[in-house]
């Protein structure tokens, strides 16, 4: 076997334990959930919402404020996240999309597969997704997806509940 070969093997690898990472996390907490699985990468909120509700999709992301500082941001799908009322709800100069080692590194998940059970404790959720009594979210790995109830991610992660998205169109 050629080295690239190991890699994509150690690749597949990973990506199998960062799903059956977040399910045991699941476990131990006692939530219910539901696992959807996919034959194909499903790495943007567009893609799953290819494959399930996109109203009932959020987005787990991981942002970098000006002091350094983790934080996870879950807006629905359809929305991006407000930079400017994040600014201001944290009191800080700015924020910013962390990059790909950042992502891994803070949230323990590779991006396309962040789940808001992750190792953040900084956790903002926008205002939209506890409208519903179950949420999709990232699985741990990009070929996977969870539901969840939305009042179990309250009950477990005591997010603060805010205003912090925008619609895709909107520039505020």
């Amino acid at each position: 076997m050629n080295q690239g070969q190991r890699y994509e093997s150690d690749r597949a690898t990973d990506r199998t334990s960062y799903g059956e990472q977040l399910k045991a996390a699941l476990s131990s907490l006692q939530l219910w959930f539901r696992f959807i699985e996919f034959d194909e990468p499903v790495k943007t909120g567009e893609q799953a919402a290819k494959k399930v509700q996109a109203e009932k999709i959020a987005k787990s992301i991981v942002m970098i404020d000006s002091n350094g500082e983790p934080l996870l941001a879950i807006v629905p799908e359809r929305n991006l996240v407000s930079h400017k009322k994040l600014k201001t709800l944290l009191n800080v100069r700015d924020v910013r999309l962390a990059n790909a080692e950042e992502v891994l590194q803070h949230s323990g998940y590779p991006v396309g597969g962040v789940s808001p059970f992750n190792k953040i404790k900084r956790v903002l959720l926008d205002q939209q997704v506890v409208r519903d009594e179950t949420v999709i979210v990232g699985g741990g790995d990009i070929n996977k997806l969870v539901e969840l109830r939305t009042k179990d991610i309250v009950t477990a992660l005591n997010p603060t509940v805010a205003d912090i998205s925008k619609n895709q169109t909107s520039q505020t």
